[in-house]
């Protein structure tokens, strides 16, 4: 186990470091969940401040659409002159490769989180002040579940010359439950007035351990040089 461990530390180390050098990722991803941001906030909200439910409805677009292209960017890195093939004849076990694509892809998108929200609350007067706890813990968790999806297709169909595309239309319906369950929560919180831990944040868990649980099996399979 701990070898499995410090070779997850050493891929996920490796990957960060890619994109620390580049920062190609983090920057186009910002790039369109802001875009997505002014859209949607413009169409919905007009010149009045977009607060609550809706706020967090439309940060979760821009963060669902940014996931996929961190998905495929830190696949893409592996592709990259036949890295994956010497990683996969490295004596790795191969659920420690997506343990670390994984963690990286949480890495990035919680980046992404973290340079987007406070822009909309700047600049597009998006007020989550009401329970900006509730909503951070959802949102966590409901990356942690999409993050878990997205990277086991990505690995599968990082080959495909029709990624971009495939990968939405493959990973959009799947997390859909973490998706509804999510934004329930964050409708009766923001909306209702009740608690994060009233009900729906143990179902919104137990779907990303579901999912953790079968990408993280399913993954050797789907994996290809």
């Amino acid at each position: 186990m701990s070898g499995t461990i410090g070779h997850i530390w050493v891929l996920l180390a490796k990957d960060l470091r890619i994109e620390a050098r580049g920062r190609q990722t983090i920057g186009l991803v910002a790039v369109l969940a802001i875009l997505i941001i002014v859209v949607l906030g413009l169409g919905l909200g007009g010149d009045r401040p977009i607060t609550g439910f809706g706020a967090s409805a439309i940060l979760w677009v821009a963060y669902l659409f940014g996931g996929v292209l961190c998905f495929e960017r830190t696949m893409a890195w592996e592709r990259h002159d036949d890295a994956l093939a010497g990683l996969l004849a490295a004596p790795i076990d191969r659920a420690a490769i997506y343990a670390a694509k994984l963690l990286a892809n949480l890495a990035l998108m919680f980046g992404l989180a973290a340079i987007v929200t406070p822009v909309a609350v700047v600049l597009f007067r998006f007020d989550l002040s009401a329970h900006p706890g509730a909503f951070a813990l959802v949102m966590c968790l409901g990356m942690t579940g999409f993050a878990a999806i997205g990277t086991l297709f990505a690995a599968a169909i990082s080959s495909s010359r029709l990624q971009g595309g495939l990968l939405a239309m493959l990973v959009f319906p799947l997390c859909l439950p973490v998706v509804i369950v999510s934004t329930q929560l964050m409708r009766r919180v923001f909306e209702q007035g009740e608690s994060v831990l009233s009900g729906g944040l143990a179902t919104l868990a137990a779907g990303d351990a579901i999912y953790l649980v079968a990408s993280w099996i399913v993954f050797e399979m789907v994996l290809e040089p």
